[in-house]
C-alpha cells in the first residue's frame, strides 16, 4: 500500500518552519515501523480553514486518481479546522477509497474509527 503524507502550519514564521521539518522524521518512522511505500509528501503553510491550499487540493486531486491508498497527517486539524472541509475530504476520501490515519490515533479508517471528523464545526 502507498501512503501520502500531508503537513500542514499555519505560518511561515520560524518556530513554525521548524515543526515542518520536525514532522517528516515522525512520519517516516511510522511508514517505516509499519513496512509501508511512501507516495510523497504533500506541505502546505496556510490557515487550516480553507480549502485554498495547493498542496491540499494536489493531495485530493491525486486521492481521486487513486495514487495512493491512504493520507496519514499528525492530527486531523493539519488536513482541516473546520467542520464542512473535514466532512469534504472525509467524503473525498470514501469516494475514492482512500483511507485516513492521523498519528495522535483519533482518525483510522482503516479501523474503522471516524468519531473526530467534523470536531472543527
Amino acid at each position: 500500500m502507498r501512503r501520502a503524507v500531508f503537513i500542514r502550519v499555519s505560518t511561515d514564521k520560524e518556530e513554525q518552519k521548524k515543526s515542518l521539518d520536525n514532522q517528516q522524521p515522525l512520519f517516516f518512522n511510522f511508514i517505516e515501523e509499519k513496512g509501508w511505500e511512501l507516495h510523497g509528501i504533500y506541505q502546505d503553510v496556510e490557515s487550516g480553514t480553507t480549502d485554498k491550499r495547493p498542496n491540499l487540493q494536489r493531495l485530493i486531486e491525486d486521492a481521486k486518481q487513486r495514487k495512493f491508498d491512504v493520507i496519514l497527517a499528525k492530527e486531523l486539524s493539519r488536513l482541516a479546522r473546520n467542520g464542512k472541509l473535514s466532512y469534504e475530504i472525509k467524503d473525498m476520501a470514501e469516494r475514492s477509497d482512500t483511507h485516513i490515519i492521523t498519528l495522535d490515533n483519533a482518525v483510522n479508517t482503516i479501523e474503522g474509527n471516524r468519531s473526530m471528523f467534523g470536531l472543527y464545526a
